[in-house]
């Protein structure tokens, strides 16, 4: 397609994520984080297309959209042919079919091959949504990987096959539900009895099959980038702040085009090629051990919520810009990327019902600041339980020199805002 816009045209979303919590927030200082999703929806309305969503829930994404959506199409979003009839209501012809909610992707490019657009190999190992198919196209391909075996949840006297400690998750898991470091048999059969109550939601049957791997020691990075048929583009590299064992929760991202070594790009292209995946936006994450880097997962889709908003603030470019452009065919746009950027989740204190958040106008004119919110309102509980990044409850974003620098910077914002918590009335309603 290059350049040509087709006039009247439709880019198609399949589903869509939101922000944690929904966004309900609204308090917040500087710009507000804009949910991916609505941000690729903007950026193909300044190009001149209508936009359109199919989803298989309409009601579930609220009204929070209405303004940036043209049409809801509410189809089973589970079968591409579905997908394919209902496009046929849309005058004007489609340019780009896409989603970047893991769990679609792979239904997204069967439609987008259907119709003879841009999109990955529909058969990939990378989109398979089974980390078990990914592990064994590594092995295939000789790229170095780590010991790792497959057993059903529903198996009785479940045990680790690989020995212990030992990494167990589901092979179609996402936002780090059910993953934790497990040490013993007892801790592996109460993981599979919690996967076992998980529901995925969107008509999204877990496959119920866990995923056991080796334990790597090093620094956990991902790359951010998009491949096209013009090759591999990594924009820059993301690493993490974790929560300790046994879960392991998000508690930082830090990005900067700083390469975490040498061969960094090599290695995130041949990982791709490994994986069959040949087009789209992507968050390749590893660990960086002695003996190089070891993959933990391909994500088809740019990193989360925030940090592609954090980027923004730090390349002057919106990564959905990247999206958008990919899927239509259009030349990426370039991204300066000096320096670094910082999203720190916010997480409560306590347990409890939250009453009054303050200090945001002092986070404001902290070091580095760019911007800082909330996920949640006010009298909405909170918890400082922490088990999955749905549990988040803000955000900060800083910038600095280094990834070092923007993270203590974004220290430095957090620690201006403050949390207001009724943790009796938590208790009264625990007890009732």
């Amino acid at each position: 397609m290059g350049d040509t816009i087709m006039h009247g045209a439709w880019v198609v979303s399949v589903e869509m994520h939101t922000l944690p919590g929904g966004g309900r927030g609204t308090r917040h200082a500087g710009d507000a984080v804009t949910a991916p999703c609505r941000a690729q929806l903007e950026s193909a309305k300044r190009l001149g297309y209508r936009t359109a969503v199919a989803a298989s829930d309409r009601e579930s994404y609220g009204t929070q959209y209405d303004d940036v959506v043209d049409a809801w199409l509410i189809t089973n979003t589970l079968d591409a042919a579905d997908i394919v009839h209902i496009l046929r209501v849309l005058n004007g012809g489609v340019a780009a079919v896409y989603s970047s909610v893991d769990s679609f992707v792979r239904i997204a490019a069967e439609v987008a091959a259907k119709l003879h657009l841009p999109g990955p190999s529909p058969l990939g190992a990378g989109i398979a949504r089974d980390k078990a198919v990914a592990r064994q196209a590594l092995a295939e391909s000789g790229v170095p990987d780590i010991r790792w075996a497959v057993k059903s949840a529903f198996e009785e006297d479940l045990s680790s096959p690989i020995g212990y400690p030992c990494i167990v998750k589901p092979v179609d898991g996402a936002s780090s539900w059910d993953v934790a470091l497990v040490e013993n048999e007892e801790a592996v059969r109460k993981m599979a009895s919690d996967h076992l109550k998980r529901a995925y939601g969107r008509r999204v049957q877990p496959q119920r099959r866990l995923l056991f791997e080796e334990v790597l020691e090093g620094p956990l990075f991902s790359a951010e980038g998009f491949v096209d048929g013009r090759g591999v583009h990594v924009i820059g590299y993301s690493d993490r702040v974790m929560s300790p064992p046994p879960r392991f929760v998000e508690l930082a991202l830090r990005f900067s085009a700083d390469r975490p070594f040498p061969d960094a790009d090599a290695y995130v292209a041949r990982t791709l090629t490994a994986l069959e995946y040949d087009f789209g936006a992507f968050h390749l994450e590893f660990i960086l051990t002695t003996d190089g880097p070891r993959l933990v997962e391909l994500n088809p889709r740019l990193v989360g919520a925030g940090v592609q908003h954090a980027i923004s603030h730090l390349t002057g470019a919106h990564p959905a810009d990247l999206v958008i452009a990919g899927s239509i065919g259009r030349e990426l746009p370039e991204f300066d990327t000096s320096g670094a950027v910082t999203e720190l989740y916010l997480t409560a204190p306590t347990s409890g019902c939250l009453r009054e958040v303050h200090g945001l106008e002092e986070a404001a004119v902290a070091p580095g600041f760019r911007g800082a919110g909330l996920y949640v309102e006010l009298d909405d509980h909170v918890s400082s339980e922490i088990e999955s990044n749905s549990q988040y409850i803000g955000y900060v974003h800083a910038v600095g020199r280094t990834r070092e620098e923007s993270y203590e910077n974004a220290l430095g914002v957090a620690a201006c805002i403050g949390y207001d918590i009724d943790e009796e009335q938590a208790a009264n309603a625990t007890s009732g």
